[in-house]
């Protein structure tokens, strides 16, 4: 995917628009568009944004908005993340004859007149409108707009803080005038998820960590470890995996995860990693419910090897932690409960329990 920028110069009412008709082989060969072009190596999207505006136009940027991402995605050529700006500062003379086509001040009501690519007229309307961030998806089947995705941008002023608890805010969040949409998270607000940006989730860590914890004793089958825990929120002791937060310490070494999953394992088990047993990332990051919550949970495989099947202990639980019992599982009775959708008393489990039987049964982790 290719990284551009696209910028509307500003004056008097006015833009400063681009017709494009001297490239060869041109895909916005006959349409009016702002000036920008392609991001070279290294180079930043403001940066790209004043050399191409020098380049294109002979004008020196010297205030410029930036106005968020419009994602050009057709199925005839490269798809494109196009960074959007306007300008209302600049000095030096336009040139005479732009390399790209030919420059010309339109009033900004007339330019839906022109000749546009169709997906223009719907972020040049958000411009018009005000918006001062958008993000935007725009899917074409060659030239024919096929769907417009205008995603909501949330701002840190637009989250009003409901509750302030130790483990668990509530937030009202209002993404646009007249809109309000609850949500719970662990974090602060300034680390909410709705506030980050797609690379800054990428490089986001989860709230917590759950395990798919096999034993695999000599001459046995193997089996799966899974707990019975006291889950508050549903009245009941649910079938479950040991998992539990990430700390601030552990965010700080080099394997969080890894950290995270043995303490818990430790703590809810009793059963310490050795040497010889195997740790792995199933999924770095797992939202658990996103309607109502950023909550988030990694999955961790732990495989431990034995001599004998080990004994296990609630005595390390901590907090408001309530352990009730351990079961292990060979593969057949683990069918039977992903099958049954309950534990052998009838009581549902989490999608992490899911999740868990899934990886047992499938072998991917042999």
């Amino acid at each position: 995917m290719i990284e551009t920028t696209l910028c509307y110069l500003e004056q008097d009412g006015k833009y400063l628009m681009l017709y494009r008709n001297k490239k060869k082989q041109d895909p916005n060969a006959g349409k009016w568009i702002g000036v920008g072009g392609k991001l070279e190596p290294g180079e930043t999207p403001d940066e790209c944004l004043v050399r191409e505006v020098r380049e294109e136009t002979g004008l020196e940027l010297t205030e410029y908005a930036y106005r968020g991402r419009v994602y050009f995605l057709p199925d005839t050529w490269e798809h494109e993340i196009m960074h959007l700006y306007t300008a209302t500062g600049f000095c030096g003379k336009i040139k005479e004859d732009c390399p790209e086509g030919e420059l010309r001040w339109i009033p900004i009501d007339e330019i839906p007149d022109l000749p546009l690519w169709e997906g223009d007229r719907y972020f040049l309307e958000e411009l018009r409108k005000g918006t001062e961030v958008m993000e935007m998806e725009l899917r074409y089947h060659g030239e024919e707009l096929v769907s417009v995705i205008n995603k909501p941008i949330l701002k840190e002023e637009n989250v009003e803080l409901l509750l302030d608890k130790k483990y668990l805010k509530t937030l009202d969040l209002h993404y646009q005038p007249g809109s309000h949409y609850f949500a719970a998270t662990r974090r602060e607000i300034k680390d909410f998820v709705a506030l980050k940006s797609a690379q800054e989730l990428r490089e986001t860590k989860p709230d917590a960590v759950s395990c798919v914890v096999i034993i695999k004793c000599d001459g046995q089958e193997d089996r799966h470890l899974l707990l019975k825990e006291m889950r508050f929120p549903t009245g009941q002791f649910l079938l479950g995996v040991p998992a539990g937060l990430i700390d601030s310490e552990d965010l700080d070494t080099k394997e969080p995860l890894f950290r995270t999953a043995i303490r818990e394992l430790g703590e809810e088990t009793g059963l310490s990693f050795e040497e010889g047993d195997e740790i792995t990332v199933i999924n770095p990051f797992l939202f658990s419910s996103p309607g109502i919550t950023d909550e988030s949970n990694a999955m961790v495989l732990i495989t431990l090897k034995r001599d004998k099947m080990p004994a296990f202990t609630q005595a390390g639980a901590v907090g408001g932690e309530c352990i009730g019992d351990f079961a292990l599982y060979t593969r057949e009775e683990a069918k039977k409960l992903l099958l049954s959708g309950t534990d052998e008393e009838g009581i549902y489990y989490s999608a992490y329990t899911w999740i868990a039987l899934m990886t047992f049964l499938s072998g991917i982790w042999e």
